[in-house]
């Protein structure tokens, strides 16, 4: 088993039962030091989907989740990351970041976009996905009303 940090639209409690049926959620986190961004568009939702940047003084919130090993090679699947092909073929990479959680530091899995050029745009159905899961994990309310301010497509 592993700890997954969630910050895009897998914030969505819904969107991880359908993805990771054995999921079990552990509460929200911040990531320190890195800035939420839409670095890539995505084939399957068509349109710009998050990613993280690393930024002094920035803050990503999330959701942290507990994985079993299948859950998560679905979601490796999903996110277009396969450790076996080239950083250059697979849409994200998985890596270990260290999140703030209450009082405590865990470690936790996340994925990172693969950047590529362009400006892309996130659509409005993709942000409220990630709103409705940054809302019903409880996230600040001010890191959530920053992201109603996000423009969408």
């Amino acid at each position: 088993m592993v700890l997954y940090f969630a910050y895009g639209s897998n914030m969505s409690r819904q969107q991880m039962r359908e993805r990771c049926p054995d999921h079990e959620c552990l509460g929200f986190a911040v990531l320190k030091d890195h800035a939420l961004c839409f670095p890539r568009h995505s084939p399957i939702r068509n349109c710009g989907v998050a990613g993280l940047a690393e930024t002094p003084g920035a803050e990503v919130w999330g959701v942290v989740y507990r994985l079993h090993d299948a859950d998560l090679a679905a979601l490796d699947k999903r996110e277009g990351y396969d450790p076996a092909k080239p950083s250059h073929v697979n849409r994200y990479s998985r890596q270990t970041v260290r999140v703030l959680m209450d009082i405590r530091e865990v470690d936790c899995l996340t994925y990172f976009a693969r950047h590529e050029p362009g400006r892309h745009v996130p659509s409005t159905e993709y942000l409220e996905t990630m709103i409705a899961g940054a809302e019903e994990n409880a996230l600040p309310a001010e890191y959530v009303a920053g992201l109603r301010l996000i423009p969408s497509l």
